[in-house]
């Protein structure tokens, strides 16, 4: 079944809850889908289990006052906690970006030989990226953090498989740098919570450096990039929601910021005064901008899709063999939003943990660049333009001559 999409939008439905950053009361609901993946970081290892892939729903609500947006649908018991695979270290374009902003935090901020802890660290590559842009010591905190096979980690770098709470509170004792990047967006419990338990543990007497990086909103919304819109992240922020988020709870925000081709947004705070006991009162968020485009987004969403529909069906009535070059969010999406089984006939990814794996709910093949041609795509479609670039060159020098088809 593909996922339904409500367009026909109730203007200013309410929503459920009050906003949990700021807690306005007459919050919107201004998105819906149905049926869609309840994950899109794990992928199947059987087309068996493929097929049969958890699906949910996703209804999201925005804030008048801060513009923070929460899926309301979001259910973290749908949520498996194994070991998600996320990274895009393999692509020349997104280590440099990663080599870049470690650099420029070590240099900038004078960090050079003191201590990192990575909140929701993955698979630690940010932090190894930190020492070797001259940090001195580091500490990664993640409940899935699994090492890569055959990789050691040197005496300076230490990891923790488990939750950051109030009780590992110690673990920041020291720290000149708390990092924490693409966690806060699809953390299961409460955001504003979240980073409010953060400020109360980090010890008195200490200024910390704080760096947080989520996805762009307005990216998103005002590029009209339904693909991206899944239920994996549990909210979604613009840059003046996350700094009004963080300046509520006790911080100074240094700077905020698009970053990445606009596709995230970076923080950068230290602890203002003492961690307050209630969360602060904040005059409305003045962006007269965002509000239209989200008002405006089931509308746009509606005619993405129709327009990919017409593009599907000439691929369809063509009998072309397609493959998709790269299998995240966007490539899921897509998948799960037409009907697509005698057309697409493999998805192609770099990172060689999601290669041999299948498509949640759709089981298309994610295979090896190396296996592209054994395909005989007529039509290479890319998932992600930002990657185009380099995508086009990596198919041309296996052989490919065919159509490049940008999502």
């Amino acid at each position: 079944m593909e996922p339904q999409i409500l367009t026909e939008a109730r203007p200013r439905q309410a929503a459920s809850k009050p906003c949990r950053v700021c807690g306005f009361a007459n919050c919107e609901i201004f998105y819906e889908v149905h049926g869609v993946p309840t994950q899109t970081g794990i992928l199947w290892p059987t087309r068996a289990a493929a097929l049969a892939a958890p699906i949910t729903d996703v209804r999201l609500s925005f804030c008048p006052h801060c513009h923070f947006i929460i899926n309301e649908a979001y259910e973290p018991a749908k949520i498996i906690h194994t070991r998600n695979d996320f990274s895009l270290e393999f692509s020349p374009s997104f280590k440099a970006f990663t080599d870049g902003l470690a650099t420029n935090l070590v240099q900038r901020y004078r960090l050079q030989g003191k201590r990192v802890v990575d909140i929701g660290c993955g698979d630690g590559d940010f932090l190894r990226t930190m020492l070797r842009s001259g940090m001195g010591s580091g500490l990664g905190i993640d409940p899935s953090y699994a090492p890569r096979e055959g990789q050691s980690n040197p005496d300076n770098l230490h990891f923790s498989k488990e939750f950051f709470g109030a009780d590992k509170a110690h673990a920041l004792h020291g720290a000149a740098l708390i990092s924490c990047r693409h966690m806060l967006d699809i953390m299961a419990g409460n955001q504003a919570e979240f980073v409010r338990m953060l400020r109360r543990a980090i010890p008195e007497d200490e200024q910390p450096l704080i760096y947080f990086e989520v996805p762009n909103a307005l990216y998103n919304i005002g590029e009209q990039v339904v693909w991206n819109i899944v239920n994996e992240h549990s909210a979604w922020f613009t840059p003046q929601s996350l700094a009004y988020l963080f300046r509520s709870s006790g911080f100074e925000v240094l700077e905020v910021e698009p970053c990445w081709h606009g596709e995230y947004i970076s923080l950068v705070a230290r602890p203002a005064g003492m961690p307050l006991p209630e969360p602060a009162a904040l005059p409305p968020t003045n962006d007269p901008t965002t509000p239209v485009a989200v008002r405006a987004f089931t509308t746009a969403a509606e005619k993405v899709i129709a327009q990919w529909q017409l593009r599907v069906n000439e691929l369809r009535s063509s009998r072309m063999h397609v493959v998709i070059w790269a299998a995240g969010s966007r490539a899921i999406t897509f998948l799960n939003t037409f009907d697509l089984n005698d057309c697409v006939v493999a998805v192609v990814d770099i990172n060689p943990r999601r290669q041999g794996q299948y498509m949640p709910h759709t089981a298309h093949p994610v295979v090896a660049p190396q296996q592209l041609m054994g395909f005989h795509p007529d039509v290479v479609l890319i998932s992600n333009p930002t990657y185009a670039p380099e995508i086009q060159e990596q198919a041309r020098q296996l052989g490919f001559q065919g159509e490049f088809l940008i999502l």
